[in-house]
Order: C-alpha cells, then sequence, then structure tokens
C-alpha cells in the first residue's frame, strides 16, 4: 500500500504516472498487477486505471473525470457537457467524449463511453475546483448539441435543456459558430435561439449575422406532418418549438 494514498489522490491515472511515482516501468506494472488483484484500482480501458474506494469498491473518478482524463485531448460534449452542467431533462448511462484522437467505445462500471473525433479543441473549460475536468463550454454544448441533434437526445431534450440554462454568451456563441462555419448550423442555431431571444437577451445583430450566413436552401429541422415554413429562416420546423413533444417526429442529420 506504499503508492495508494497518492494514486488515491490522482484518482485516474496511467502506467506512466505509476512509474513516476516508483522511478521503474517494472516495479509499475507489478504493482498494476498487485493492485487490481487487492481491488485497490481498476482498468478503466487499455493503459488507463482508476483508483477505488476501499469500504465500498466503487471508484473514487467520476464518470466526468473518467471522460476527461481518457486522452490527452479528451473532453465531455453534447448532451453529457448538458448533463455536467446540471441542465438536461434526462440523465443516459453513455458519457459522450470529444477528442482529437479515435478511441474506441468503452464501458466501465456501467456506463458507456462513446467519442466523437474532433480537431477543434477551442471553447473547452476546465473550472477551477477540478482540474481533472475538460467540458465544452455551455455555449459549445449547445452549438455542437444543435449540429447533432441526436447526440442531444432529440430536439424535445435539446428544447428543454436550454430551457434551464442559466445564461449564454452570444460572442461566444459567434466564436464557435464562426468556427464551424456550416450554412444549415447558422440557420438551425438562428431558429432555435430566436425562441429563447428574451431569456438570454441575445442581441439583434446576432441574428442579423445568422440571417447572412445561412444561404438560399431551404432545410428541414426535424421530419414529421405538423411542420411549417419560416420563410426569414428558409427552415421547415414545428411551428410552436418550445411546446413540442416526442410525437412530433424525429431529427434530420
Amino acid at each position: 500500500m506504499k503508492y495508494l494514498k497518492e494514486l488515491q489522490s490522482k484518482k485516474i491515472f496511467t502506467l506512466a504516472d505509476i512509474a513516476k511515482l516508483t522511478r521503474n516501468v517494472n516495479t509499475a506494472t507489478s504493482l498494476v498487477a498487485a493492485y487490481k488483484k487487492a481491488g485497490y484500482i481498476a482498468s478503466v480501458r487499455k493503459n488507463l486505471y482508476v483508483a477505488l474506494d476501499i469500504a465500498s469498491g466503487n471508484p473514487i473518478a467520476s464518470r466526468y473525470e473518467i471522460s476527461s482524463q481518457t486522452s490527452e485531448s479528451s473532453f465531455i460534449s453534447y448532451h453529457s457537457a448538458m448533463e455536467y452542467y446540471g441542465v438536461a431533462n434526462q440523465v443516459f448511462f453513455e458519457v459522450i467524449i470529444s477528442a482529437k484522437e479515435r478511441i474506441r467505445p468503452f464501458t466501465f462500471d456501467g456506463i458507456s463511453y462513446r467519442c466523437i473525433q474532433t480537431d477543434y479543441s477551442e471553447s473547452v473549460v476546465t473550472p477551477p475546483y477540478n482540474p481533472l475536468i475538460r467540458v465544452a463550454s455551455i455555449e459549445r454544448a449547445v452549438v455542437d448539441c444543435i449540429q447533432n441533434i441526436n447526440l442531444a437526445g432529440g430536439l424535445e431534450e435539446l428544447i428543454e435543456c436550454i430551457k434551464v440554462i442559466p445564461e449564454l454568451n452570444a460572442e461566444e456563441l459567434l466564436k464557435v459558430m464562426k468556427k464551424y462555419n456550416q450554412k444549415k448550423l447558422w440557420q438551425f442555431v438562428g431558429f432555435i435561439l430566436e425562441q429563447f431571444k428574451e431569456q438570454f437577451r441575445i442581441p439583434d445583430s446576432f441574428f442579423d449575422e445568422c440571417k447572412n450566413n445561412i444561404g438560399v436552401r431551404k432545410n428541414y429541422l426535424s421530419d414529421g406532418d405538423n411542420l411549417v415554413y419560416h420563410s426569414e429562416w428558409k427552415l421547415y420546423a414545428p411551428n410552436n418549438l418550445l411546446d413540442i413533444t416526442n410525437e412530433g417526429g424525429n431529427v434530420l442529420v
């Protein structure tokens, strides 16, 4: 148990992290085997380990800490970011990670982890109270969820999430949208957030910029029979987005 206190303090670690403590890779490898057998640590995935609470046997690290530390670039994204911020209407037994690397799906302690590969590493934050966490900013989470609504848990879940977000920064939203620079995304984000214009005090200039970038193509926000055409956004969508239900149709991606 010589290094157990240090490993419990780190919560989640790699073989290289253990080798820094033991100053020997072979010793670190032996320690991993011994501590796993004793129930002090568990393997999350290849070369990623988590310390266990000795009394309960449960992982000391949370699902969000594990997902943030899955790789050097990984961070919590999409609906999982909404869950982390406490605005999700539903909590899933899956954590969605984004990372530069390709990470194969894995399951640990009853939670599935899935990675969406991305080259965009900006608008990712680490809260001052937990250096193990890396999560998309709330603005990036909103834009990412609108870009891929299925990864938001569906249109209704997305709207329910946005309803309880305390605040959004229009400049940060624009920063993310300019990075992606997709005509349909300008269309979708502008239309959806226009429903929340007063709640977030989003200026008219934000929506003007969205409209200036949507192009001429008409698109569909979702499928279903109860869509109406919103001419200023060139978009077929529910008439009253804030009152949609699961019966309103599936999202088109």
